[in-house]
């Protein structure tokens, strides 16, 4: 029986299914010595972005014949090395769309609402006059620029759109033509030109080294003073620092957070200090339904390679 490594708990239908055809390999802490034996032993590796499957790691594998990353983002496992052993690398790009979209609404929503803010003084402070203080705002009519306009991108659309009543604008370098959505939406030629109509601005962008640092000083300054930045893909595109004082200026008005450029961030990260930001620990994929859906497509992939079979979803293939 083939043995596969997990290095966090699956969703408990996906852990059904791969038990059923492989010996599960849990290993869940720290314990270097333990990941390194391990790795030298299974046929296969279903990992989070915590474990960094890089050159060392996939070279100790003689056996493994499939890495597997239960979600859309895989720069944690260096492509280019897995395709020189011969493994395929496998994602799971339609598994948290639905959840990372609503997540975005939701920041939206809370960020146009000021909902944390007077939470904080109600329940914090008693403060109930807070309600004569802080103003927020409709968000029909208003427009969410989206920054990628694949699977997420799409759906945070649709539902902004035939949900909310909100503008569409995107930019995808990527974008042929102009695809059938089912929504209204307009395509714009750069970053830029997103940034200086988005009343709400979106990522929706992978990591990369092209894409590192991307949104900085630039794409703040053309950006409204009372515009919303919204990130849910990888911490790595932002310039934090620069994201920050964009904040502490006055440059945006707010931003929801989920993903940091260091994670787990530092305690003491100015950003949880700051009443106009919304931050959540990179969980907006995190639901029952979209942890079942990653984690059942990725268990079906890797048994399909493990049958000889072409998998639905792969990197490097």
């Amino acid at each position: 029986m083939k043995k596969v490594l997990i290095d966090r708990p699956l969703n408990g239908e996906a852990l059904s299914l791969l038990s059923k055809h492989a010996e599960v390999v849990s290993i869940f802490d720290d314990d270097k010595e333990k990941l390194e034996k391990a790795l030298r032993e299974v046929d296969g590796v279903i990992c989070s972005a915590a474990l960094k499957m890089r050159e060392a790691e996939i070279a100790m594998g003689a056996n493994i014949k499939v890495i597997g990353r239960p979600g859309v983002g895989y720069d944690s496992v260096d492509v280019e090395a897995c395709s020189r052993h011969k493994i395929p690398l496998l994602y799971t790009p339609d598994g948290p769309t639905e959840s990372v979209a609503e997540h975005v609404i939701a920041m939206i929503l809370m960020a146009a609402k000021q909902i944390p803010l007077v939470q904080k003084a109600l329940k914090e402070r008693g403060d109930f006059g807070i309600r004569t203080k802080v103003t927020g705002m409709e968000v029909l009519g208003k427009t969410l620029g989206l920054a990628g306009f694949g699977r997420i991108g799409r759906r945070a659309g649709e539902i902004a759109s035939r949900g909310l009543g909100m503008k569409i604008v995107a930019y995808d370098p990527y974008l042929k033509g102009n695809p059938d959505t089912g929504f209204a939406y307009r395509v714009v030629d750069s970053l830029e030109a997103l940034a200086k109509e988005a009343d709400f601005f979106s990522v929706h962008i992978p990591y990369s080294p092209e894409t590192d640092k991307l949104f900085g000083k630039r794409i703040f300054a053309a950006m409204k003073k009372s515009a919303i930045f919204i990130n849910t893909s990888r911490g790595g595109v932002v310039d934090e620092a620069a994201l920050i004082e964009a904040l502490k200026e006055g440059v945006i008005a707010g931003a929801g957070l989920d993903v940091f450029a260091k994670e787990p961030p530092d305690k003491d990260n100015p950003l949880f200090s700051m009443d106009n930001v919304i931050a959540t620990p990179h969980l907006s994929s995190f639901t029952e339904d979209g942890k079942r859906k990653m984690g059942v497509s990725v268990v079906e992939g890797v048994l399909d390679v493990f049958a000889g079979k072409r998998p639905q979803f792969m990197v490097n293939g």
